[in-house]
């Protein structure tokens, strides 16, 4: 404890050090407090293949808390890594962080180590470094050679300097420390003038070069500006005239529209007014009918009401007295039935006897009446129920008529059997069967004759009734139809009326909104003009001020530089007097501080003595005259205690002077070693610095004796160029003055004339190169409409005259942007005019045989030209079908020319539904040209009828498809077999399916 209170005394009275710039010496420290600087840790140049370690200090200022530290985030994917991910800190303790970098490419570094404490505060460290490759195996082994060498000889050196060491050191000892220090300050006096000439050398030099490009630069500049400000008045100029000419058109066609929208308003309320008019007049009338309608129609209701209820009473009361009338024949019947029982049982007893007596002929035959009667009985039977089956068919009244005639049937059934088994039992006799046979035949011809009666007057009944329903029914379905028919020509009127009044209002609308939306592309195209006029002034302020800023700033990183420079050779020797001051002060004042203490520790040790001798004085005092006789023996125990107290006191003593030494020592020696090793390392790094310098100015002067042979060689050659187009400049205008005397006339002479105005006004931005350019940046960057038309039409002039401008769009990956932009595109009008030169553009490139796979190649190129066909097959006669005309002709020049190649012909017919979609446009191709032919002749003898000419179109002749798309060649290729594109619509679809071999 007492070594750690000398040590924080030492540190207490230790003066404080200066803040130099080279903190690449000292340990980087971490503090744990809010808005920390972050420190820098510099691990300087490491080779690749090499691993470096720094140590970073992490301190907790805090007196009353722990801080749990987190290494957050850590550039693993750099190389960088840690001795300790998580670790704690005591308050006002400190914990030393080891962080370890190996390189694993080449380049300067700067990353950054995220520490959290306690999970709150986040804190930052800075990591620098410079990771080098590794020489080669020669330089290596010469490095190796060297070092070998360099060894030996100062092997041979420290042998040498032994040897003098020990013949002189007995008589130097006393004045090497002075010559040492003198030599040293003349030493570092001589590299500082050194350094400051020569520093004083590069500053003049540096000065005059500078000086010499400021003013090339701000003459350049000067120059620049004087072209800038001519052409920026001319394009005012320019600009204002078309800008106040285009605005006095906009007012002129805004009045022209205003009056129009004027007049239109005006003739809307004269007709609207006329309109609401003739419609109070329609619907009164149209009121005025229709009740007259309604109550026509209620009367005829009422009516047919009537003669439904008059039907149905008569048909009740007819079913009442069909009721009646029926039940009065089957009393009727009855009573004569009973009437002629009587009269038949008096017959049967009179031929009784007569019966008896031949009873015996007549049973011969029996059995063959018996079977009559039974085929009788069968045949009745089914009557009956043929019967029965009809009157439940027709109605109720019919199924009670059946049910009577069948209980009857039943009852006559039962009545023969009884009268059978009678007259088997009794023999009857002939005479009364075949009179009751007789009765009953005539019963069932009277009861058939009687139903077939009945039910024809029920026929005739439900006839009757059911054409007297249906006259009504079909009345009524009339009444109501008309009136449903009325009803919806009603609605179809009102409907039309209303669509008539909303297609009108609909197309006033229209009207007005293309005004107003006329009036707002208008405002915001001047708005846009305006906003990229002052858009551009910005961006040249802006580049002005950046050129200014990066020359200042460039100017003042050298002049940082060279103060970094001078100020390290200042803080180097500063260091250096410093820590020899300091040394001297920190030993002076360690002297102090331990005679210091010595003195206050035997100090206190005699006033303690001191105070301890009174004390025992009054004791022994006090003792004697209390206890008499015990007063010896405790004065001698005292004694004991005392002279034992008085060892362990001062063994204490001893052992606490011995650690206090003990730590001094170790102290001294930690101080002393650590400014040897920090000695030692400043001599390393000067040594290193002044071979880097020595190196850089070996390098500077060889790169500068290559810079001078290299500009001595371009002189030499531009030279020689120049007198050699020179040369043949002179001779073209010698050939060309002969040319001239031989062949000249006034026509050439003005064409000469103008080629020569022309050229003179021909700037740089009107070569093909810098248009390409140009309308590259434009098509790459810009998504305005009007850029990217205006750059079509640049890359389209400059892909049809000139083979290099077609590698470069190819090159730039334009290609894909341009499918874009047709895959993009509608059928407006500037849809179609981007659309056309993008097409032109690819047929440019698909001619030449360097960029034709470029084309093919885009990702789905062949689908996105089978839509375009399919999206523009008009027919012509309208400006957009004209377009779109073009755009069809040149889709399928293109896909023709795409597909020569076989491989390319069989992958796209491997795509799905492109038979079908070529079969289908080359039918809706063939018709229209068909009725083109027809509409042309009609018009043909039209004009014969008038003018009395007629000429007949020729019939198109048959043609070679791969011949032909084989004499396709660039636009630059100026040969005399060359062919035209094709722009007839059905002989481009016919090269389409031509060159794929379908048959159509």
């Amino acid at each position: 404890m007492s070594g750690t209170s000398i040590q924080r005394a030492v540190l207490d009275f230790s003066p404080g050090t200066r803040d130099n710039g080279n903190k690449e010496n000292n340990v980087p420290t971490l503090r744990l407090i809010q808005f920390s600087k972050a420190p820098f840790l510099t691990f300087g140049t490491v080779k690749l293949g090499t691993s470096k370690s720094a140590v970073l200090q992490v301190e907790n200022p805090t007196d009353d808390a722990e801080a749990e530290v987190t290494v957050e985030k850590i550039p693993a994917g750099k190389g960088f890594s840690v001795d300790h991910r998580t670790f704690t800190i005591q308050p006002q303790g400190s914990f030393s962080l080891t962080v370890t970098w190996t390189p694993a490419e080449e380049g300067g570094i700067r990353e950054l180590i995220i520490f959290n404490a306690n999970g709150v505060l986040k804190h930052q460290v800075v990591l620098l470094g410079r990771a080098e490759k590794l020489h080669s195996d020669r330089l290596a082994k010469i490095q190796r050679c060297y070092r070998r060498c360099k060894t030996q000889k100062t092997e041979k050196e420290n042998r040498a300097a032994k040897v003098i060491q020990a013949v002189f050191k007995k008589w130097y000892n006393d004045k090497l420390s002075e010559r040492t220090a003198a030599a040293i300050r003349i030493q570092s006096w001589y590299k500082m003038q050194k350094c400051l000439n020569q520093y004083r050398k590069i500053k003049m030099s540096t000065v005059f070069i500078q000086a010499q490009y400021r003013g090339h630069a701000q003459r350049r500049c000067f120059q620049m500006k004087r072209l800038q400000l001519h052409s920026a008045l001319v394009i005012q100029r320019a600009f204002r005239g078309r800008a106040v000419r285009k605005q006095v058109a906009n007012m002129k066609r805004a009045t022209v529209i205003i009056q129009r929208w004027f007049r239109a308003c005006v003739e809307r309320d004269v007709r609207r007014q006329t309109f609401v008019q003739m419609r109070c007049a329609a619907i009164t009338l149209q009121a005025t009918y229709r009740g007259k309608v309604a109550r026509k129609s209620l009367k005829r209701q009422h009516d047919a009401a009537t003669v439904i209820q008059a039907a149905f009473r008569k048909y009740a009361a007819q079913k009442q007295y069909l009721l009646l009338r029926k039940a009065a024949s089957v009393v009727q019947q009855k009573c004569r039935a009973t009437i002629l029982a009587r009269k038949t049982k008096k017959d049967y007893v009179a031929l009784r006897n007569a019966a008896i007596t031949i009873q015996a002929n007549w049973r011969g035959r029996y059995r063959s009446k018996k079977a009559a009667a039974l085929v009788i009985q069968r045949h009745y039977r089914a009557f009956v129920y043929g019967a029965e089956t009809r009157r439940v068919y027709l109605h109720v009244r019919e199924a009670c008529v059946t049910v009577q005639a069948g209980f009857r049937g039943m009852r006559v059934r039962k009545e023969l059997k009884k009268r059978n088994t009678a007259a088997t039992i009794i023999q009857s006799s002939v005479r009364m069967f075949l009179c009751r046979k007789q009765y009953f035949l005539l019963q069932s011809s009277a009861i058939i004759i009687q139903s077939r009666y009945r039910a024809f007057i029920a026929c005739k009944t439900q006839q009757n009734e059911y054409r007297a329903l249906k006259k009504a029914a079909i009345t009524i379905q009339a009444a109501h139809r008309g009136f449903r028919v009325r009803d919806g020509l009603k609605k179809r009127h009102n409907a039309a009326r209303a669509i008539q009044a909303q297609f009108r209002m609909h197309r006033m609308r229209m009207v007005y909104l293309a005004m107003c939306l006329s009036a707002v592309i208008i405002q915001r195209y001047y708005r846009s003009c305006v906003l990229q006029r002052q858009e551009r002034e910005n961006f040249l302020k802006a580049r002005h001020s950046a050129v200014v800023l990066q020359a200042a700033f460039r100017g003042h990183c050298v002049r940082s530089s060279i103060t970094k420079m001078h100020k390290a050779v200042t803080v180097i020797q500063a260091n250096y007097k410093r820590y020899k001051q300091q040394s001297a002060f920190r030993r002076q004042r360690w002297a102090a501080c331990v005679l210091q203490q010595r003195f206050r520790a035997q100090r206190r040790r005699n006033v303690e003595l001191q105070h301890y001798q009174e004390v025992r004085q009054a004791v022994i005092t006090l003792q004697a005259a209390v206890r008499g006789m015990k007063s010896r023996k405790i004065t001698k125990e005292r004694y004991h205690a005392a002279s034992v107290v008085q060892r362990a006191y001062r063994a204490y003593s001893e052992r606490k002077q011995y650690l206090i030494l003990k730590s001094s020592v170790l102290t001294i020696q930690r101080k002393y070693r650590a400014t040897r090793r920090q000695y030692l390392e400043d001599r390393r790094k000067v040594i290193k610095a002044q071979r880097s310098a020595k190196r850089w100015l070996s390098h500077r002067h060889k790169a500068a004796s290559v810079i001078q042979q290299a500009i001595r060689k371009f002189l030499l050659l531009r030279r020689q160029r120049r007198v050699q187009q020179g040369i043949t400049r002179a001779q073209a205008l010698w050939r060309g003055h002969c040319s001239r005397r031989l062949n000249d006339n006034l026509k050439v002479v003005k064409l000469r004339h103008r080629l020569r105005e022309v050229s003179a006004d021909v700037r740089e931005e009107d070569k093909l190169c810098n248009k390409t350019s140009s309308a590259l940046n434009y098509l790459l960057q810009y998504k305005q409409f009007s850029y990217i038309l205006e750059a079509l039409k640049n890359l389209e002039t400059a892909t049809r005259l000139s083979p290099e401008c077609c590698e470069r769009l190819v090159e730039s990956g334009a290609t894909n942007v341009i499918f874009t932009l047709i895959r993009c595109c509608n059928r407006s009008v500037p849809c179609m005019e981007v659309i056309t030169f993008s097409i032109q553009i690819l047929l440019n490139l698909s001619k030449y045989h360097k960029t034709t796979e470029a084309v093919y190649s885009v990702e789905n190129s062949v689908e996105t030209l089978l839509d375009l066909l399919q999206r523009y097959r008009e027919k012509a006669g309208d400006k957009v079908a004209e377009k779109g005309g073009s755009i069809f002709t040149k889709a399928c020049f293109l896909l023709a020319l795409l597909l020569q190649d076989k491989h390319r012909a069989v992958e796209v017919m491997k795509l799905p539904k492109v038979l079908d979609r070529i079969h289908s446009i080359y039918r809706l191709t063939a018709r229209k040209h068909k009725m083109d032919a027809e509409r042309t002749v009609v018009k043909q003898k039209m004009n014969l009828s008038i003018n009395g000419s007629f000429f007949v179109q020729a019939t198109p002749l048959g043609f070679n498809t791969l011949s032909l798309v084989s004499r396709f060649v660039p636009d630059w290729v100026l040969t005399k077999d060359k062919l035209k594109d094709i722009v007839d619509p059905l002989r481009a679809i016919k090269m389409v399916a031509n060159t794929l071999s379908i048959v159509l």
